[in-house]
């Protein structure tokens, strides 16, 4: 994360996904330098804006020859009028990093008080690459070739308990619940606590909803009818939780693509979950949980390039194509996730969207991620032609960046 001298480094991201874990690496290097609050600490809850300064002096009686500490705020979004606070910081000279759980209001925030002064990193649970450190497993060069089986069966325990940290180094048997605990903090201190929500069992529902439909498409309109018999609920409200869990880092909404903006806005969004070990308290679906996967690694993307847009297709005729890569208003990729090609009928349909898509939005680079199958095929359906990269997720997770000098040969299966 680059560092600019005058601005607040705002680090977003869903709860226990190494926030502070970022935090601390930076400070272990001179301890005495740093003033640390993680305003969600009994000691420091409730605090005020005010209150903060009182912490300060007292940083400064302990540590006289430190008048302008380097200050980390974590867990910010806990303090009301927290930006009038970081500006004060900033204009009595401080280096200020902050952290926060909430995604909108936070970064709105960031945009609307902080005005340029603040820039903003989204900080995700563990890319593969990162997965694969913390299981002590080399991938660079050839080692991802000599490592594969090793490599492939970790993916599976990637997409069946997803990449929190925390999760990944644990026992096999502590990882779902310390998942479901994450759940129940996310949804009680980001979402109830926070929002005040009245109706409960409205968003028990949602939840309920959303761990068994990630992947799959959701609209107000079609959750109001299917909830309206049996509780009273306004589509506004639905809105309105569904942007509370959003804002909470527990889904991601992904549009659709289209060329009218009104069109965007209307039309039903793709459900996805933050992690896919969250799945493990709905339907687990290891093609969803690939297609999952894939999006929260795009979403990654995006916060090293920032222009980077994500969007899936679907025509008239039904054909559907997974994710459309937008960089500048130009399509740079079309890319769908199927787990098992080797049934002709899949594999045509499969071929048959990316073809559809191709035609009407002018791209020729068309992937299809699975799960073991690799190469390219030329593809002529109904006089379309084309040419389909079939990408193994073990490789397209990694990147190309991360297989330098591999060898000209497919990968086991």
């Amino acid at each position: 994360m680059a560092k600019v001298r005058g601005k607040a480094t705002a680090i977003i991201g869903p709860r226990r996904a190494g926030k502070t874990y970022y935090l601390f690496s930076i400070l272990k290097e001179d301890p005495q330098k740093y003033l640390y609050v993680d305003f969600e600490n009994p000691v420091f809850y409730p605090m005020t804006a005010r209150d903060f300064i009182r912490v300060l002096d007292a940083y400064r009686e302990l540590y006289p020859e430190i008048q302008k500490p380097v200050v980390m705020l974590d867990e910010v979004q806990a303090v009301p009028d927290w930006e009038r606070l970081v500006r004060y910081l900033l204009d009595t000279g401080h280096e200020v990093y902050l952290t926060g759980s909430s995604s909108k209001p936070l970064s709105a925030e960031v945009a609307t008080h902080l005005r340029g002064r603040a820039l903003t990193y989204t900080l995700l649970p563990l890319s593969f690459r990162e997965f694969l450190l913390f299981r002590g497993v080399e991938y660079g060069e050839r080692a991802f070739y000599r490592n594969y089986t090793r490599i492939k069966a970790l993916l599976g325990e990637y997409l069946e308990y997803g990449a929190y940290p925390e999760v990944a180094l644990a026992p096999k048997e502590a990882r779902e619940p310390i998942l479901k605990e994450y759940l129940n903090v996310m949804i009680k201190r980001d979402v109830l606590e926070r929002h005040r929500v009245r109706n409960v069992y409205l968003l028990n529902e949602l939840l309920y909803l959303s761990l068994r439909s990630y992947a799959k498409y959701v609209s107000i309109d079609s959750i109001y009818r299917l909830l309206k018999g049996r509780l009273k609920v306004t589509k506004m409200t639905i809105a309105n939780y569904l942007t509370y869990l959003e804002e909470a880092f527990f889904l991601l909404l992904l549009r659709k693509y289209e060329r009218s903006p009104k069109a965007r806005v209307v039309a039903p969004r793709k459900l996805y979950l933050i992690d896919t070990g969250l799945s493990l308290f709905g339907s687990k679906d290891i093609e969803r949980d690939m297609e999952n996967a894939v999006f929260i690694e795009l979403m990654r993307m995006k916060s090293s390039n920032p222009r980077l847009e994500f969007y899936y297709w679907k025509s008239p005729s039904g054909h559907e194509v997974d994710f459309v890569v937008v960089e500048e208003r130009r399509v740079k990729e079309l890319i769908q996730v199927s787990a098992d090609l080797s049934d002709e009928k899949t594999r045509r349909r499969e071929f048959l969207a990316l073809l559809n898509a191709s035609k009407e939005l002018k791209c020729k680079n068309l992937t299809v991620v699975t799960l073991n199958e690799e190469g390219v095929e030329r593809v002529e359906l109904y006089g379309m032609k084309g040419e389909i990269k079939l990408v193994p997720l073990t490789k397209w997770l990694m990147g190309r960046e991360a297989l330098r000098n591999e060898p000209e040969t497919q990968l086991p299966v």
